[in-house]
């Protein structure tokens, strides 16, 4: 059995936007969940058939703020992209920069990307808006699977590149 070793890692969760300050979420004990920010649900609960009405909930900061050409992607296709997508791309470059490894080092190596995901809600979201909503784009961008081998594709890995559906 060969060993490994986790040398970098990144996150980014409701209330904490990196590995510290998950820990200092943690260490204090405080609560991730709020109030429903403005924005969020455009319309009122009753105006959704089978809506909970939920007025709280535990939402990540910042989703919307994606560098798209850091990443070589056009505007219109990070438009596209299921939010996940982009923040597996956006926490792929923390983790390398925390092990301290330069991600241009990695470009033709056989390293691996494995993902979990779960769940596809903008799938639903961005149908919602008809036939402009859908571009050349869209079947990538809401694709699950796709999630690893944009992380593949953008370092220039060579290695296996998998995304599971996992719960």
């Amino acid at each position: 059995m060969e060993r490994i070793a986790v040398v970098g890692l990144s996150c980014r969760l409701p209330g904490a936007a990196d590995p510290a300050a998950f820990w200092e979420l943690l260490h204090s004990g405080s609560d991730a969940v709020t109030e429903v920010p403005p924005g969020r649900w455009d319309m009122p609960a009753d105006a959704v058939p089978g809506s909970s009405g939920a007025r709280r909930g535990a939402f990540l900061d910042g989703v919307d703020r994606f560098d798209a050409g850091f990443f070589g992607i056009s505007p219109r296709e990070a438009a596209a992209m299921d939010p996940q997508q982009r923040l597996v791309l956006e926490l792929t470059w923390e983790a390398l920069e925390d092990a301290a490894i330069v991600p241009a080092s990695l470009r033709g190596s056989r390293t691996a990307v494995f993902v979990g995901t779960l769940r596809d809600d903008y799938t639903n979201l961005l149908y919602q808006y008809g036939d402009e909503a859908v571009t050349q784009h869209t079947m990538a961008g809401v694709n699950r699977g796709v999630i690893a081998g944009r992380v593949s594709y953008h370092l220039g890995l060579r290695g296996p590149s998998l995304t599971v559906d996992s719960a």
